[in-house]
């Protein structure tokens, strides 16, 4: 059977939880940026939860509930489990009107939990199908709230895990009485000099109009209301589209906006510029949300205008700019929507941040708070890894190979930089892994769900077999590696011993039967110019 091979840092970020567990550590919490797959991470740990952990730990039940606060989560959860889970392992959801307590995983929206008969219901189905070992809580910054308590403390025996982007809360309440220890992280910069997240670059947008010095302060940060109403009265809103249309240059972009109102306004003036927006809200109804997901998707709306509520769980890779009509003091807050534009994506080179920046804004958060401490000043429209790299040279400092900064020097902007297989394209775009023989695993636009990758193999005879429908690009990329894996005539990894050395008399009869030049090419580079040559013969014919 074909296993998900977890990147290095993943596997890590696993083996601290269980090291944390086995020394005591009953509620570790593991950090990573948004676009590390934390949602892999943790459908790995209850795969191997279910079948295997033993680390001294009585068993205390296989069972596993997922937390989650919000609707769209729960699906993502859902989809990314049953990807990874085997087909004899159940998932279901707990969450309003669905009640499949009797799964081996549940899904579960906390404040459906907080229900004392939802509790109630749940914990009777213990002795039908199996006691809870293990609760992980998404988007862990939250667990501060009343409502997951109530959960906790419904299941004493079981074990705990908490996964999160930034576990700081915006209100600033400690999350020091609910999770005992970050066991693993990883910075946004780290994921940049690695390939796994795309630079990011800023440009202020000032306006002089807006005075923030009287907006109040909730907890930390500045009110909604009152922020949204201050945008309004300055007439600083009409900022939005104009920035965009200087900036943006036609890239898809996100907008976060503090208030209902401010969302509409924002939106309205962009359609009233002539860019295609869409506007979502929390009152925005499921049925339409995931419409207006799927026109951004297919780059018919080029903007999507949010009230707050598409700063965690939403995937949009594509996006490439982020515009920040929701000054904040937050950095929490801030990491959420910059980190929604970080994702790789085909033809990405980096992500943009339009700060809308007023008078008074004392406390204001910006790019530098992505990484405190790595960057003293940033320059208007510099990129986080290049400001990096500047204050490393500038400060005279030899750059050691290794080091973050020279990893970001010369750090490999492609989609793959962070897979250890040689990946290519053909000439018409399609990617894929040869492994051997005219056959080959690859990438094809998926028909189920536009925007969204099936991953396909190849035999020699030229038959396409559809191995895996509808994932997300990172995903779909990690089951190609896979499923090539389990089937290779060859090494695929970019640093095989056979890609040394001048090429071979067969390659070089290859070579002219294909139309390929081989001068001054080696032998790995002359393997990956006839495998490129023979996919785009063999797939391009298809493309529409």
């Amino acid at each position: 059977m074909t296993t998900l091979k977890l990147r290095d840092y993943q596997r890590q970020a696993l083996d601290a939880v269980y090291d944390a567990w086995s020394e005591g550590v009953r509620r570790p919490a593991v950090v990573l940026p948004t676009g590390a797959g934390k949602t892999v991470v943790f459908a790995h740990l209850t795969q191997e939860f279910r079948n295997s952990y033993v680390h001294g730990v009585p068993d205390k039940g296989r069972r596993v509930i997922v937390l989650v606060h919000r609707d769209e989560l729960a699906d993502q959860a859902m989809n990314k489990l049953r990807q990874v889970l085997p087909e004899d392992v159940s998932v279901g959801k707990v969450k309003a009107t669905h009640d499949q307590t009797d799964a081996d995983v549940m899904v579960c929206s906390v404040q459906t939990l907080a229900s004392a008969g939802r509790r109630e219901r749940l914990l009777a189905d213990e002795g039908r199908h199996g006691n809870v070992g293990l609760i992980i809580t998404d988007e862990c910054h939250h667990a501060a709230a009343a409502s997951y308590r109530k959960v906790y403390d419904a299941f004493p025996e079981a074990l705990q895990v908490g996964v999160t982007a930034t576990l700081e809360r915006n209100d600033g309440k400690s999350l020091g009485d609910v999770w005992d220890d970050v066991v693993y992280t990883k910075s946004i910069l780290w994921m940049v000099s690695k390939g796994y997240l795309t630079d990011v670059r800023a440009k202020a947008v000032d306006v002089s109009t807006l005075d923030m010095s009287g907006v109040k302060r909730t907890g930390a940060d500045w009110a909604a209301g009152d922020l949204g109403r201050a945008l309004e009265e300055s007439g600083a809103l009409g900022a939005v589209s104009r920035a965009y249309q200087e900036h943006g240059e036609g890239r898809r972009a996100i907008v976060f906006t503090p208030t209902v109102a401010t969302a509409e306004a924002v939106a309205a003036d962009l359609n009233g510029a002539g860019v295609p927006s869409g506007m979502i809200s929390g009152e925005t109804p499921r049925d339409e949300r995931r419409h207006l997901f799927e026109e951004f998707r297919q780059g018919r709306l080029r903007t999507l205008v949010n009230c707050m509520v598409l700063t965690e769980g939403f995937d949009a890779p594509w996006a490439e700019v982020a515009v920040i009509a929701r000054p904040t003091r937050s950095r929490a807050l801030y990491t959420q929507m910059v980190g929604r534009v970080l994702r790789p994506w085909e033809g990405k080179k980096d992500a943009l941040v339009l700060d809308l920046v007023g008078a008074s804004a004392n406390g204001l958060r910006t790019l530098i708070d992505l990484e405190p401490g790595a960057v003293r000043k940033m320059r208007d429209g510099e990129s986080l890894a290049d400001a990096v790299v500047r204050e490393a040279e500038e400060g005279d400092q030899k750059v050691p190979a290794g080091s973050i900064a020279f990893e970001l020097r010369v750090r490999d902007l492609d989609v793959f930089a962070a897979s250890p297989t040689a990946w290519h394209r053909t000439h018409g775009g399609v990617m894929f892994i040869d492994i051997g023989r005219k056959k080959r695993v690859f990438l094809w636009p998926s028909s189920q769900e536009p925007g969204k990758w099936d991953v396909c193999a190849q035999d020699e005879t030229g038959a396409g077999v559809t191995q895996y429908q509808a994932l997300d690009l990172s995903m779909a990329l990690a089951w190609g590696e896979a499923k090539a894996e389990d089937h290779q005539e060859f090494s695929t990894r970019r640093n095989a011993s056979w890609r040394r050395g001048t090429p071979s008399e067969a390659q070089l009869r290859a070579a002219r039967a294909l139309g390929v030049d081989p001068k001054g090419l080696g032998r790995g580079e002359l393997g990956d110019a006839l495998s490129v040559a023979a996919a785009s013969r063999d797939l391009d014919r298809f493309l529409s």
